[in-house]
Order: C-alpha cells, then sequence, then structure tokens
C-alpha cells in the first residue's frame, strides 16, 4: 500500500472514529500528539480533573450508600443509589484501561490502516464496506445521543422539579443531580453552587468516558468484521477464474495471511479490553435491574432520566455483545466460504493450504470477560435474565415490607 493509500485509509478510519475522538478530546485523552507545549500541559490538566472528578464522585456515592444502609437499611432507600454508582465504577474501570492501553489502540489503528480495503475494488465489496460503515455510523449516533441526553436530563431535574414544586405552591429548594456525600453542608448557597456544577461535571465526565470507549471498541470491531465479510467473499470467488496453480496458491496464501493478521488483531483488541469486559458484564445485570426498580416503582420525577439511562445501558452491553458476535459468526462464515469456494478445480497443494485456513477458521475469535466467558448475543440474554431474576427479587423484598 503506497503512503498516499495508506493516508487515505486513515482518514477514513478516523472519519467512522469521529464521535469517539470528540469524547476521548472533552476527558483530556487523544491519539494524535499535541502540538505545542501549552496543548499538553492542557490536555493532561483535563485528563487529571476529569480522573480525579469521577474518582471522588464514585467515592461520594459509596459513602453515601454505606451511611444508608447503617441508617435506614430499607430496599426503597438503598436500590436507588446503586446503578449511578454503577454507571461511575464502569467510568473509573474503562478510564483507566483507555489511558493505559493508549499507545496499544494507536498502533491498532495503524495496523487496520495497512489492510483497509481501498479502491479499486469489485462493486459488491465496495456495497459490502458502505454498508458496513453506514451501520456503524448510525449505531454511534444513536448511542452517543442517548447518552447525552440522558445525563442532561439528569442535571436540569433538579432544577424542574423546583419549579413545578413553586408553581404547587410549595417552599422548596433546587436539589442536587446525584446522592452524594461531601465532607461540609452543602446546602449553603456557595456550597450548593459548588457542588450543582461539580455533579454536572462528574455525570458529563463518565459519559464522555463510557460513550468514548464503547465506540472506539464497537467502530473496531465492526472493522474486523468488515474485512473479515470481505474475505468470505474473496474465499467465495476463489479459482472461478482461469489462473495457473501458482496464481491459485498465491491467492490461498494472501487470504490465509489476512486471515491470520486479522486473527491477531482480534487477539490484540481482546487483551486490550478484556478488563473492561469483565467488569461491564458484571455490573450490567445489577444496573438495569436497579434502574428498572426505580422506574417501576420509585421517583416519578426521574422517570424520563431513568428510561434514558435504562436504554444506554441496554444499548451499551447490547452494542458490546452485537460486535462480539458478529465477530464469532463472521469467522465461523470464513470457513464455509472457504469450503464453498471451486477448491476442487485447484491442485492438491493449493487444497492443502485451503485445508488449513479452514481448520483455523473453525476455531472461534471470542472476546472474552478476562477469559471467564465468551461475549456474544447469549451472554446479552443472560445478562438480562439475571436482570429481571434480581428485579425479582427486590421487588419481592419490597412487597413483604
Amino acid at each position: 500500500m503506497s503512503e498516499l493509500t495508506l493516508a487515505e485509509a486513515k482518514q477514513e478510519i478516523a472519519e467512522s472514529l469521529t464521535l469517539n475522538t470528540f469524547c476521548m478530546n472533552r476527558i483530556g485523552l487523544s491519539f494524535e500528539e499535541p502540538k505545542n507545549t501549552t496543548a499538553y500541559l492542557l490536555q493532561k490538566c483535563m485528563f487529571v480533573l476529569s480522573v480525579m472528578g469521577i474518582c471522588y464522585h464514585v467515592f461520594s456515592e459509596i459513602v453515601y450508600i454505606g451511611l444508608t444502609l447503617s441508617n435506614s437499611p430499607r430496599v426503597e432507600d438503598v436500590v436507588p443509589l446503586f446503578h449511578t454508582f454503577g454507571y461511575g465504577a464502569l467510568s473509573i474501570a474503562k478510564v483507566f484501561v483507555l489511558w493505559y492501553k493508549k499507545d496499544v489502540f494507536k498502533q491498532l489503528i495503524y495496523e487496520l490502516a495497512g489492510i483497509w480495503p481501498m479502491p479499486p475494488m469489485a462493486e459488491e465489496a465496495t456495497m459490502i464496506k458502505n454498508d458496513s460503515l453506514a451501520a456503524l455510523r448510525m449505531a454511534h449516533r444513536w448511542y452517543f445521543a442517548v447518552n447525552v441526553l440522558g445525563v442532561w436530563f439528569y442535571n436540569v431535574t433538579p432544577i424542574i422539579v423546583y419549579f413545578y414544586r413553586v408553581y404547587q405552591g410549595q417552599d422548596v429548594t433546587v436539589g442536587f443531580v446525584w446522592v452524594s456525600w461531601y465532607p461540609f453542608d452543602k446546602r449553603k448557597p456557595i456550597a450548593h453552587v459548588f457542588v450543582y456544577i461539580f455533579e454536572i461535571f462528574a455525570g458529563q465526565t463518565c459519559v464522555w468516558i463510557m460513550v468514548g470507549t464503547d465506540l472506539l471498541f464497537s467502530g473496531m470491531a465492526s472493522h474486523i468484521g468488515l474485512l473479515l465479510k470481505l474475505l468470505q467473499r474473496r474465499l467465495e470467488t476463489l479459482a472461478s477464474a482461469e489462473q495457473t496453480e501458482e496464481q491459485d496458491y498465491r491467492e490461498i496464501l494472501s487470504n490465509i495471511k489476512l486471515h491470520q493478521r486479522l486473527i491477531r488483531y482480534c487477539n490484540d483488541l481482546e487483551v486490550a479490553y478484556s478488563l473492561s469486559n469483565l467488569v461491564n458484564i458484571v455490573l450490567s445485570s445489577v444496573n438495569i435491574c436497579c434502574v428498572v426498580f426505580v422506574i417501576v416503582l420509585l421517583e416519578p420525577f426521574l422517570a424520563i432520566s431513568n428510561k434514558l439511562f435504562l436504554g444506554s445501558a441496554l444499548i451499551q452491553i447490547g452494542m458490546l455483545c452485537w460486535y462480539a458476535d458478529q465477530i464469532l459468526h463472521a469467522n465461523a462464515d470464513v470457513a464455509a466460504a472457504a469450503y464453498n469456494s471451486s477448491w476442487y478445480r485447484t491442485s492438491a497443494r493449493c487444497r492443502r493450504a485451503l485445508l488449513f485456513l479452514i481448520q483455523r477458521a473453525q476455531k472461534p475469535i471470542a472476546f472474552t470477560a478476562m477469559g471467564f466467558t465468551d461475549i456474544s448475543l447469549v451472554t446479552y440474554s443472560a445478562i438480562l435474565t439475571r436482570s429481571y431474576s434480581y428485579f425479582a427479587l427486590l421487588y419481592t423484598m419490597y412487597n413483604d415490607k
């Protein structure tokens, strides 16, 4: 691939990750080097402030949960605190993965550009590429919109509740975005303003982190799935045209090398995201269960915010499982595509080479949660089932009391 073509491939990949780049810049992270010392210092300050903000935000929620458990361990008092805490804890896990593995992700994007499909391409391959990129853009925009709308509904809810109660003739003050503990009296005017602004900043930072890491994973996984689909097409048309034995053999070797690079790429992405995926799988059931409990039984003023939270939680874990499942099946389809090709027209040497590819493609490529479980749509179904089980338990406890 020429330098010009490589630059164009990088540009296409960068355009597919535009929202990811936007979110990462909001928390002081970037795959591009800062242009000058001032930009470098601003980036580091933003990152430090973001990490400190969400760490204290999660710490204050832990303290408040502990105080609530010690004073009033009722289901209806404790459960509403857990889904926002879980979201914050997941954000902390993801931001440290993103920071610690930043150079790995940068290298993966560079390697992806080296195998990115560029013109001239067959019409069918071009359609596959365009459809994949269009679907990815739509998924990213919806996920971004739901998360940003969700956090801002939380941010303005205390103000809306205040004006509603004033309209009802009640004597009230403006509340807070989150239920957290502070080592001072947050009801004093100056402290109240400071806490409100801090909680907006902390909540928005959690969203930038969550959206940024999820869009990066889904984007890279989608591109791997695209390349596997194009590999399938290449294998299906193998030996369909009149070629010499040497040309057939070189074509098969080219496909094997591409498949090996995609396997290695998936393995590198799996290692980078494995810890984040584990935390995600563990916390998702709890987050979904708790927010459904709150929507069904408690807090009518937060109904819209909590429904958007539920939507983002379902989309977030669903998107992770969807793209992981897509790669799992796309790799299996590579073996089927090789078998459905015109391999019987090739020589014995070509058939042996093709047999190695089929055997390797039959070994699953799967993203895992630190090796504990493979991630697929079956995992998504299991998460929803566990969420319902937890909700049924909490509902029973609530009714008994």
